[in-house]
């Protein structure tokens, strides 16, 4: 974590948590723990920001991040102190949970909404063709090699993660994202299947010779078992 940033965010966290009851400080604002993941670029935006959000959320926090938390109209009343004091937290935890040279992009915004909706539109990266195309080919070129299957079931599912966040599928008819779904899950299934290292070859033939292609969790349950 950049020290300027991290300095800045624990000297306001320490000045909100004595301006309050301790009790309202504790719901509030303690602990506000860093994402483990820290925002480098489009890549791992996706984690980070499923990271943030979370810890957001469990302080009740997410309002000042989404936007959704209207800023009280008297300045000077103890609604509009404790709104300002937050907004000052929010927004010092997020400079200090992304990289120093995204966070002199946005050190001069003020609101963290404003803040979170620009790394959003910069970052995201859904409908990146270039990034979905990175991932297609690392899914192609994946294989168990000498990784344990449930190292290999992991790489798998982060990478389908990954592509169904940044080549996303919209449908409104509810009977074609159930068709879709179940293409996508036998697809899936052949994926992880084919990728499998030889020694499960004997496992592998009897799974496809079934007469009904198994589920992804009763591919990956029925490997495991042979390992």
């Amino acid at each position: 974590m950049d020290e300027k940033y991290r300095a800045l965010f624990d000297a306001i966290s320490k000045q909100a948590g004595n301006s309050r009851p301790e009790t309202e400080a504790k719901e509030e604002i303690h602990p506000l723990q860093m994402p483990h993941v820290k925002l480098e670029g489009a890549e791992n935006y996706s984690s980070w920001a499923e990271h943030a959000e979370t810890i957001l959320i469990s302080r009740n926090l997410e309002g000042y991040i989404l936007g959704t938390m209207e800023k009280p109209m008297e300045k000077n009343s103890k609604e509009a102190q404790k709104w300002k004091a937050i907004i000052a937290l929010v927004r010092a935890w997020l400079l200090s949970s992304i990289s120093s040279q995204i966070a002199k992009q946005v050190e001069r915004i003020k609101e963290a909404s404003e803040i979170w909706r620009l790394l959003k539109g910069t970052y995201s990266g859904v409908g990146n063709e270039m990034l979905a195309c990175r991932i297609q080919k690392e899914l192609q070129e994946l294989g168990q090699g000498e990784k344990t299957v449930v190292e290999y079931v992991s790489e798998l599912k982060r990478l389908w993660s990954d592509l169904d966040y940044y080549d996303p599928v919209e449908m409104k008819c509810g009977k074609c994202v159930e068709k879709h779904s179940k293409w996508t899950e036998r697809r899936r299934v052949r994926d992880f299947l084919n990728g499998l290292h030889p020694k499960f070859e004997n496992r592998r033939a009897a799974l496809y010779g079934s007469e009904k292609l198994p589920s992804l969790e009763q591919a990956i349950a029925a490997i495991i078992s042979e390992e």
